[in-house]
């Protein structure tokens, strides 16, 4: 999504820089589990889920980098 990339890096790459990896770890399964208890209420259940698995990813991956 070009929103997420008006700056000169990704909005997700200049969160690992200022706030570390642990902290980004825990930001992404605090926004998994968001939107899995919000599913189907705000947007589509499916878009929530979609959401929820994609952070879930994400935090796995920052993981195995360690």
């Amino acid at each position: 999504m070009n929103h997420y990339k008006k700056q000169s890096i990704e909005t997700f790459e200049m969160m690992l820089k200022v706030y570390g990896k642990e902290k980004l770890i825990h930001f992404c399964e605090i926004n998994a589990f968001k939107y899995r208890m919000r599913a189907g209420y705000k947007d589509s259940a499916e878009q929530d889920i979609a959401k929820a698995i994609w952070y879930e990813n994400k935090a796995n991956e920052l993981k195995e980098s360690k």
